[in-house]
């Protein structure tokens, strides 16, 4: 297990790209024991870094990196025992008492939950246009205003950060169908497959690439646990061995 207290610093000579940023932030910059919710590349940066990840959700299917445990759970209780955890990165943050108590239950004391949103320049011609081809998301709630109507956790606090993405066909591709979704439940790829390649085929015809700038909101705060709290009993648990 990784000693908590250790400072993240730059992964390369140039600086840490926006993800590495906000998945540092969203630890504190210390080496902890992460449980992310649900399968997504945010995990794989952490892991990187050096945290110990468990990804854990009902859209765990396969091994994608090799220093990452992964858990299949089923509804939104967790099937960890109390107080497991440092770090809960929930990036779809869900605003039901039954998963907020449980994100709470299986950190530590004084341990984080993390979330994030990311919004994208509208002003950019051919994401215009890729919004008409997916669609309109819903508008998600305010996380700080998830965190304080719980009454689990300390008055959150939140970083914004902005990057550049070059995406090539795969790239936008992948990017359309997390677009187009909803949490836990992407779009069908297939189903507008075509009207992306001709979007990158209209505005990518010079340059082979579409550049995207995204902005992230981090949101963090920490649990709040009675001394003498009785811990609850945890489902359980099934370990996917991907060897």
């Amino acid at each position: 297990m990784n000693t908590a207290g250790q400072i993240l610093g730059s992964s390369s000579p140039t600086g840490p790209s926006g993800a590495e940023r906000a998945a540092a932030w969203l630890v504190a910059d210390q080496l902890s024991c992460v449980l992310h919710v649900g399968d997504s590349p945010l995990a794989y940066v952490l892991a990187d870094q050096g945290h110990e990840v468990v990804v854990a959700g009902d859209d765990v299917v396969r091994r994608r990196h090799p220093d990452v445990l992964y858990v299949r759970s089923v509804g939104e209780r967790l099937p960890f025992r109390p107080d497991a955890f440092d770090v809960v990165v929930a990036p779809e943050l869900r605003d039901s008492p039954v998963a907020l108590a449980d994100y709470a239950r299986v950190l530590r004391p004084d341990g984080l939950l993390s979330t994030l949103t990311r919004t994208h320049d509208r002003s950019i011609p051919w994401m215009r246009k890729l919004r008409e081809i997916v669609g309109e998301p819903a508008q998600p709630r305010d996380p700080a205003d998830t965190f304080s109507a719980s009454g689990l956790f300390t008055d959150p606090e939140s970083t914004e950060i902005g990057a550049w993405e070059q995406l090539d066909l795969p790239g936008l591709l992948r990017f359309a169908e997390e677009l187009g979704g909803t949490p836990g439940a992407p779009i069908d790829p297939a189903q507008h497959a075509g009207a992306v390649r001709n979007l990158f085929g209209e505005y990518a015809a010079h340059t082979g690439t579409l550049r995207v700038r995204h902005q992230t909101t981090c949101t963090r705060a920490r649990v709040v646990k009675d001394a003498g709290e009785e811990p609850e009993q945890q489902p359980d648990t099934f370990l996917l061995d991907f060897r």
